[in-house]
Formats: structure tokens, C-alpha cells, sequence
């Protein structure tokens, strides 16, 4: 599944990331959004209303109330029709997904607004089945910047949006040690950079690097703690040099 990573320094690069998501959604979308209280949740759903058509003035942070469902436009043209509404739901209260069939829930999901969920790792296993549904967390890195991490499903790559949100992206060889990389990325241990599971010289960042960490064994700049032994030959791990040259090479 396609995977974005973004970061923000203030509340209106957050709201305006909100509004790149909001301009993607179609109606059907599930976004499943977690992060710590403060994080900037609700931000972000502003930024998508916005994004979707709607008035932003009408998102708050749900409080007590469980479901909001915001339908007043502010006159964008083009993007959704102007009948989508925008479910927000807060499932900070829910004590998991069975409290869901008080609320009204088959009405929320039945595919005719895009649904955005605060705290949504709460009902969780009710999400799974969700045919669009991507998955957001936002996590704070200090008091203003903000981590957000978007998995998407693969539908959503092929709307003409995805590449305006595309390039708002970080791209790992960009982030200067922030977190982690994505899933299966590698770092490059000849040049640092970040190097993506498909690369054809993966983990290396090109074919110089491959070729410079080789140097560095034919140099003896890597020193092994022990000799090849016959086990090592048939190691698939090991290159084809390797294994012909014998334990004695």
C-alpha cells in the first residue's frame, strides 16, 4: 500500500496538508486518524472539510458528541458533489466497536460521505472490511513540529490529486534522521541515503556504492571475525564470487 510521510512546523501547514487530503477524498473514503492528545487531529480535519468543499468553520473537536456530520458548503467547484458530507467521528468515549451500533454507524459508513475517525485505533476491527479506508497517525516531535504517516490504499494512487499530495511529501532521503524509515526502506552504508525495496542495487543507494563497499572488503577495510567455513559456501546470502573462491579466499 502506498505510503506518505509528511512533516509540519506550524497549525496552517497542518491544516493546509489537511486540505491536499481533503481534495483526494472521494465519498466511500474511510481515514482512520490517531495521535496523542494535542497532536493536532482535529487540525487536520479542518484542513480536509476544506479540501472536501466544505465550511472548516464548522469542524470542532467532537467533545461529547460522537458523530458530527458537516454538509455547508463554501462554493468550491469541481471536486465532490455537492450532496458528500463529511462524517467526523470521535471514538475517544467508544470502549470498542460494539458501542457503535447505538450511533447510528451503518448510516455513517453506508458509502455516501467520506468518514474521517479520531482515536480510530479504538474500533479498530470494525474498520478492516473498508474497501478505501487509509490509515493516518500524527505524532508530535516537539512543540510545534508535527510526523504524520499516511497508508493509503492503492485506489487512492490513481486519482489525479495523489500527485499534488505526492509532492507535499518527505522523502526519506530528505529527513535527516527524523524517525524511522518506511517499511522495508534501507540506509545506504556507503552514502546514508535512504534506498527503496525495489532499488536494483538495494540496500545500496547505486551501483558506485555497491562497487565502494566492495573496495572496502578486497581493501581488508572490513576485517571478518572468523574464516569462511564450507556452511558459509552455500549461504544464499553470500554472492557467487564468494562461494566459488572457496573457504581459503
Amino acid at each position: 500500500m502506498p505510503h506518505l510521510l509528511f512533516f509540519t512546523s506550524s497549525e496552517d501547514q497542518t491544516v493546509a496538508l489537511g486540505v491536499a487530503i481533503g481534495r483526494l477524498l472521494r465519498a466511500g473514503d474511510v481515514l482512520a486518524l490517531d495521535g496523542e492528545l494535542g497532536a493536532g487531529k482535529t487540525r487536520l480535519v479542518r484542513g480536509i472539510a476544506e479540501g472536501v468543499g466544505l465550511d472548516p468553520g464548522q469542524v470542532s473537536s467532537p467533545t461529547y458528541v460522537i458523530v458530527h456530520e458537516y454538509t455547508r458548503q463554501i462554493g468550491r467547484a469541481g471536486g465532490l458533489s455537492v450532496q458528500t458530507p463529511l462524517y467526523h467521528v470521535d471514538a475517544y468515549r467508544l470502549s470498542g466497536p460494539d458501542d457503535l451500533d447505538s450511533l447510528g454507524w451503518e448510516r455513517v459508513i453506508e458509502g455516501m460521505g467520506v468518514v474521517v475517525i479520531e482515536w480510530a485505533a479504538r474500533i479498530a476491527s470494525a474498520l478492516e472490511r473498508e474497501p478505501s479506508l487509509g490509515r493516518m497517525r500524527i505524532q508530535a516531535e516537539d512543540e510545534s513540529e508535527r510526523r504524520l504517516d499516511l497508508i493509503a490504499p492503492a485506489a487512492w494512487r490513481m486519482r489525479p490529486e495523489w500527485g499534488g499530495l505526492e509532492a507535499q511529501a518527505t522523502k526519506p532521503e530528505q529527513e535527516s534522521g527524523k524517525g524511522a524509515l518506511p517499511a522495508g526502506w534501507a540506509r545506504c552504508p556507503v552514502t546514508g541515503r535512504a534506498v527503496a525495496p525495489d532499488a536494483p542495487t538495494y540496500p545500496f543507494a547505486d551501483e558506485r556504492a555497491k562497487l565502494a563497499d566492495l573496495g572496502k572488503w578486497l581493501s581488508g577495510a572490513y576485517v571478518v571475525s572468523r574464516s569462511l567455513s564450507e556452511d558459509d559456501l552455500v549461504d544464499p546470502d553470500l554472492g557467487p564470487e564468494i562461494a566459488s573462491s572457496g573457504p581459503d579466499h
